[in-house]
Formats: structure tokens, sequence, C-alpha cells
């Protein structure tokens, strides 16, 4: 709470709060379920979830810090609210049943929402897994529905082990770095209805390490790094970057019925970091040496989609076993409709492809697909 200006407890502003009880930039600590008292008021403010079983509803209104042209001219914008999220959860506790919506959100040079957890020692003693040590719990149970998040780093960020996280009619636009970031042993994690766009320096969906997981019924539009990467980060600069070991690979996914158009890179990349140089960093997948890292990502079902682009590439698909079928690719100018490729390494790793289905997609492209290094144990068919 060091970062707050000023702190208020949700049970000091009664059963709702209204714009005029919060003048600055306020944390307000939810130790109650809380909603806005006046639909479509704009109030400066950060919940901070420190307990399980609490609901924001915003009603309708704006969590605004005045960092953006969208904002409120009632809001005056400063340097707290700049660097503070509009939702965050306490890292240092695994929470449960927590509900946000009906927020637009704006305003911030944070992220939008913020779930990181750190479990430092609770990992075993030397604060990593052991190999019989089971999995831990991170925040679960978390429900975030009919939201709009503008601007910022990050839109949603879910952290280490959170399970059972549900995002509807949730959209995400114009996010510096990643509209929503799944990470390391997460697991289901639904996408659905919503709407994520214009993202600018990175994919716009990471599901780093997630599994048992689904992206239905969702558009990606313009963003211009990618739209969705499935891929198991192998560790890089563990211990400043990634809190975490990442034990369980992207598997068991389903990206389905969703639309893409103009998503720059790629709109959807199963294993993309497959064979990535790590000769500079730290990697714990390849005990800190030089190398290529070998990405994990199977028993994905990427099915029923609709790909437009016209560069980059529309789907690119480097590990196997995985499922794509049915999906709809419309290529032009630039773009290349399909790769199936080792990524990074050569022919001799192209027994990482086996199992792989690709069939019963319909392609329109005036560029064929791209195949590198594909094995005999790939099917593919139109």
């Amino acid at each position: 709470m060091s970062e707050c200006q000023r702190v208020v407890n949700a049970s000091e502003l009664g059963s709702c709060v209204d714009a005029s009880e919060i003048t600055e930039h306020t944390c307000v600590v939810m130790d109650a379920h809380l909603s806005f008292c006046n639909a479509g008021e704009a109030i400066n403010f950060s919940a901070i979830f420190t307990e399980s079983n609490k609901t924001l509803n915003c009603e309708g209104g704006s969590i605004d810090h005045g960092w953006s042209s969208a904002s409120s001219p009632s809001i005056t914008p400063t340097s707290r609210g700049a660097q503070m999220p509009f939702v965050r959860f306490m890292d240092d506790r695994s929470l449960a049943n927590i509900t946000v919506q009906n927020c637009a959100m704006r305003g911030t040079f944070h992220a939008g929402i913020q779930m990181t957890r750190f479990f430092g020692g609770q990992l075993g003693g030397d604060g990593e897994l052991g190999p019989d040590e089971p999995l831990p719990v991170g925040h679960n149970n978390i429900t975030f529905e009919d939201l709009k998040i503008e601007g910022g780093q990050v839109g949603i960020y879910l952290g280490n082990f959170s399970e059972d996280v549900m995002m509807n009619r949730v959209h995400v636009d114009g996010t510096r770095r990643i509209a929503i970031y799944s990470e390391a042993g997460s697991q289901r994690i639904t996408i659905t209805n919503s709407t994520i766009s214009n993202n600018l320096t990175r994919e716009a969906v990471a599901i780093d390490s997630t599994y048992n997981s689904e992206v239905s019924n969702t558009r990606f539009i313009n963003n211009r790094e990618g739209g969705i990467n499935l891929y198991q980060n192998c560790g890089e600069l563990k211990g400043s970057v990634c809190p975490v070991e990442r034990p369980t690979p992207p598997n068991n996914n389903r990206i389905i019925n969703n639309t893409f158009e103009n998503n720059g890179i790629a709109s959807i990349q199963v294993a993309s970091r497959q064979g990535r140089n790590h000769s500079l960093g730290w990697c714990d997948s390849l005990n800190g040496l030089p190398g290529k890292f070998t990405d994990t990502s199977i028993n994905n079902v990427v099915s029923g989609n609709t790909i437009t682009c016209t560069e980059g590439t529309g789907l690119i698909v480097m590990d196997g076993p995985n499922d794509i079928s049915g999906n709809t690719i419309v290529a032009s100018d630039e773009c290349v409709p399909l790769e199936i490729s080792t990524g990074g390494f050569d022919a001799t790793k192209r027994d990482l492809l086996d199992g792989l289905e690709v069939k019963d997609n319909t392609i329109k492209s005036e560029r064929p697909p791209r195949f590198r290094n594909p094995s005999d144990g790939v099917v593919f068919t139109q």
C-alpha cells in the first residue's frame, strides 16, 4: 500500500461509492462488496482486494485515473494514479470468489487488472517446486464480466497458478504490451464473447504455460504483433523476470470460433518459441547455458476460427500432436495463410511435429501454405 496517496476501506463508503467521496486518487481496500451509487460516474480509485468473496460492480460507470484522451474532465490526473492499476489482488495470499463487473477503466500507465501471485518459500524450502510437490493454487474462481479496459501496459495480468478465471464480454483496447497474460501453471482460464484490439508491442493474448483453457467467440482486431501465442516460457532471466519455473506446458487448450482481422505477425501461433536461441540471458530449461529451447504445446484444438490477413502469417503451428481443423483463412497481399514448421530448428527436429493434424480448413490465398521440415507423422488435407 506504500504507493497509495490515500487509503480507505470499502466498508467506510457504505453500500455504494459516490464520485463526491473520492476527490483524489484513492486506494479502496475491498473489505466489503462495493458498487457505484450513480451509473455513468467516473471515479479515480484503485480497488485493492485483500479478502476473498468480494464483488466490485461499477454499474456502468468508469474507474478513471485521468491519463487518457478519453478521461473525464472531472478527474485530475496525479502521478500516483498513473502508476497504479485499476484493480490489484494482494500477491502474498491466494484469493477466491471475486467478481469485477460493469466497469470501464482508463487512464493508467500500469496494468489494468493485476493478479500477481508470489509464493516465495511456499514452493519448497528454496522457493522452487520439488519433483513430488503438488502444484499450488493461486487466485481462483474469479469473474471479470462486462469490462472495457483502455490503454495501460497490460490489460489483465493473471498470476502464477491462477485457476477458474472467467472473462466474459471483456474488451481490451490499445494496451502497450499484452492485452491478457496468463502466467505459469494457470488452468481453466476462459475468454469468451470479447474483443481484443489495437495492442501494440507484443501478442494480444499470451497463453504461457497455461493449460485446460479456452478462448472462444472473441474478436482480435489490428493487434500489431499477433493475436494468440501458446508457449512454455523456458524460465528466461529466472529470479528477476520469472518468479517461478514453468512446470506446465500449454496443453489441452481450445481456440475455437474466434475472428481474427489483421493481426500483424500471426493471428495464432502454437509453440511460438520453438527453437528460440538463448545465447544471451538465463534460461532455466537450458540450465543457464546457450542453446535453442524446445517449446511444448500439444493436444490443443484450433477450430472454427476465421482469419483474415494482409501481412505476416495467418496461422503458425510448430508442435504436435495438435488438432487444427475447420478454420477459414483468407490471406491477401503479403500474408502467408499457414505455416507448419520446426521454428528455429532444422530438419533434425522434424519429429516434434508428429501427430499434428491440419485438416478440413478452407484456405483462400494468393500465396501457398509454407512447410518447413514437416515429418511423415503430419496429416495435412484441405
